[in-house]
């Protein structure tokens, strides 16, 4: 990307900027201290300046700066809805202004305004003066100023981003919306100052020439910042997959580099990242070594180096098509219906419904879930169900439950969870007529089977895929497809899905380290191939753990410390690992259902229970192993699931109901301390 600071911007004495930042925080704290004309200037593409007053015009009652970036992700997901807001109170003269600090291409720009929204005009600040009187650190962020020049807000559009990268559940505070409210009431501003979260506005130029090392004796882009984009980023950040930038050349890593190394060391990059005693088939986290290295390049003024130097790298796999090692499907299941996503409003959680009915069972080598846009499908789970039961599904839930925006368009259904939670009896041979098969993140391909074993789809059954669709700021389609490869070998092993789940009945408002556990223990030796950590959004780490008879230390099957349950992942062992009868499978999980939890769904926390939807809560980790006969012939890990989950309703109703019993601070059901009988007719 070519946007870059313009020459010599950066050159303000330390004393300037703090007097700078001491003015800014004064005026928005007291919302008294008119700011001088001139500093509130914005320029065009021609490089003319527009004064406020122009901005405001004659009958304007206050101007909202909006700080955005063509290349930003939230500043194109805020795009519509900063249009949306400009068009609502155009009427009560809010004038909006797009600010743009570090591009000048009007080509890039004006491309930005109509792909994503924005009604209003966007002009030019290279220069950062308006951004330094405003205190602009980031885009987007918004900046409301009155008719006097006095900052009345200043801060983010809403709070469902407080943290980058980290989406707040439930329905996003409008506190942009609410300030303009309150100024045309003449009221005092509820929260004139918020923190934003997005793209640093401070991103330096591309260096003329290294600062302070040199490609000798330092890192470089050639030798080793592209090998490691390579290897860690590249899968994601490529045209069309699923990151919102490109990380492919010099220009990329200038632009994007410090951001990199922020989401790395708060370990939102690479996502869902694990730590293990066993080897998945997973980009493994940057080492400390390597941040090292990063953060030196950038501090040496990022030289680029010579080309001949970068190391020979594979070829990106072609994640658009099925994975060619595996040769073509034998079959390819076709989305029936497209998805349409809004530009904007919660994600969309649905489950695609793909025709199959079979008269016989089908053993597969593989399987793989390809999306049509890496843009929007976040994740994907794929099973198996009954084809009576879809169809009941999509009869009671195919209608627009789940869907936010007015341009969603979905087929299938949607359920408070995921797939298979309504499950038919199993057959008499043990097989589960209702199962997950495999999981989809960027950068994960299709899920093999072990040489000797196969995956089953029973008779009758379609298969149905729950997809995570995300917002880009832009209306979205998706049309995705399924390649099944069949193995036509008589397999000697079964594969088989087991749950364990966590016993508990509610998770306590305001407790900061509420832990729950379940265990399995194999009734005979089994080959585990992959697991899927499961639980919601209080969770703030997972742990799983294995004891082997005759062992005193535990295995590390898996720890996720920091959990997220936007990023659920199937992990796959890259060689299945033998476990004896009598292994004892522990998992362990913390909740915080506390105010300080971003993710947390309530706010003021409320007591999450132990249900389906993803404002309750749950802990129900999945293996994946292959035996020589079912582990789980009648599916009894799932029923003492369910039967579980069908105690906590129970209990949830005799709380909400205020009968005679509540939840304490350790997550007990107790009496009320003002339970009276006589109230009650007890």
């Amino acid at each position: 990307m070519a946007c870059l600071y313009a020459a010599g911007m950066k050159q303000h004495a330390v004393d300037a900027l703090l007097w700078c930042w001491l003015v800014t925080m004064v005026a928005v704290v007291s919302g008294t201290e008119p700011l001088p004309a001139d500093r509130l200037a914005v320029r065009n593409s021609d490089g003319a300046a527009i004064p406020f007053a122009d901005l405001l015009g004659s009958d304007g009652r206050a101007v909202c700066f909006a700080f955005l970036h063509p290349a930003c992700p939230l500043a194109q997901e805020y795009g519509p809805v900063l249009g949306k807001l400009a068009t609502e109170f155009a009427a009560e003269r809010i004038r909006f202004v797009g600010v743009v600090c570090e591009c000048d291409d009007p080509a890039e720009v004006a491309a930005y305004r109509t792909k994503f929204g924005v009604t209003f005009p966007i002009h030019l600040d290279t220069g950062f003066t308006l951004a330094e009187a405003l205190g602009a650190t980031v885009t987007p962020e918004a900046v409301l100023v009155d008719r006097e020049r006095r900052i009345r807000y200043a801060g983010r559009i809403d709070d469902r981003y407080k943290i980058r990268g980290v989406m707040t559940p439930g329905d996003a505070e409008p506190e942009l919306a609410n300030a303009i409210q309150d100024l045309l009431a003449g009221r005092e501003i509820r929260e004139p100052r918020t923190k934003a979260a997005g793209c640093p506005l401070d991103r330096p130029e591309r260096p003329i020439a290294p600062a302070a090392a040199s490609a000798a004796d330092g890192p470089t882009f050639a030798k080793n910042v592209l090998p490691f984009l390579h290897a860690q980023c590249q899968k994601c950040h490529s045209p069309n997959q699923a990151g919102p930038f490109n990380l492919l050349t010099y220009d990329d890593a200038v632009e994007w580099m410090e951001v990199a190394i922020e989401e790395i060391e708060a370990r939102r990059m690479p996502p869902a990242q694990i730590e293990s005693d066993l080897d998945y088939k997973w980009t493994k986290p940057p080492t400390a070594a390597q941040l090292a290295m990063l953060r030196e390049w950038v501090a040496a003024g990022k030289p680029e180096g010579n080309p001949a130097d970068t190391p020979q790298l594979p070829p990106l796999p072609d994640y658009a098509a099925f994975q060619e090692d595996l040769g073509p499907p034998d079959i390819i299941l076709e989305q029936p219906e497209p998805t349409q996503i809004g530009g904007h409003g919660d994600d969309i959680y649905r489950h695609l419904v793909f025709p199959l009915n079979r008269p016989e069972d089908l053993r597969l080598r593989a399987i793989q879930f390809l999306p049509g846009n890496r843009r929007v499908v976040h994740h994907a789970l794929t099973g198996h169900l009954p084809r009576e039961t879809a169809n009941d599904a999509v009869r009671q839930h195919g209608g627009r439950a789940g869907l936010s925006h007015p341009d969603d368009r979905a087929g299938g259904f949607w359920e408070p969870h995921g797939v298979g939670f309504r499950v038919p009896p199993i057959r008499d041979d043990g097989q589960p007529r209702a199962a997950f098969m495999s999981g989809f993140v960027p950068g994960v391909r299709a899920t093999v089977a072990p040489a000797d074993a196969a995956i089953v789809i029973p008779a009758g059954c379609d298969v149905v895929v729950q997809g995570h669709y995300a917002r880009t700021g832009k209306l979205e389609t998706d049309s995705s497809r399924i390649g099944i490869w069949l193995d036509r070998r008589q397999p000697r092993r079964v594969m088989n899905m087991i749950y364990v789940n966590g016993d508990f009945a509610v998770v306590p408002q305001g407790v900061t380290d509420f832990r729950v556990r379940g265990s399995y223990t194999l009734p005979k030796e089994a080959d585990m191939v992959g697991v899927v950590p499961h639980t919601h959004q209080l969770a703030r780490w997972l742990e799983i753990r294995a004891h082997l008879p005759g062992e005193q230390r535990p295995l590390l099957v898996l720890r996720v410390p920091q959990w997220d349950y936007n990023w659920q992942s199937s992990y796959d062992l890259k060689e299945p690992r033998t476990f004896p009868a009598g292994t004892r499978f522990e998992a362990e999980v913390s909740f915080d259902n506390s105010a300080a939890n971003p993710r947390n769904p309530f706010d003021p926390p409320q007591h999450v229970w132990h249900n389906e939807s993803i404002h309750d809560e749950m802990l129900l980790p999945m293996f994946a192993f292959a035996s020589e006969q079912p582990l789980d012939g009648k599916g009894k890990t799932f029923a003492r699931f369910v039967s579980w989950i069908q105690r906590s309703r129970f209990l949830r109703r005799l709380v909400d109901h205020r009968y005679k019993y509540v939840a304490d601070p350790q997550g007990n059901v107790v009496l009320a301390p003002d339970y009276d009988p006589d109230a009650h007719g007890h």
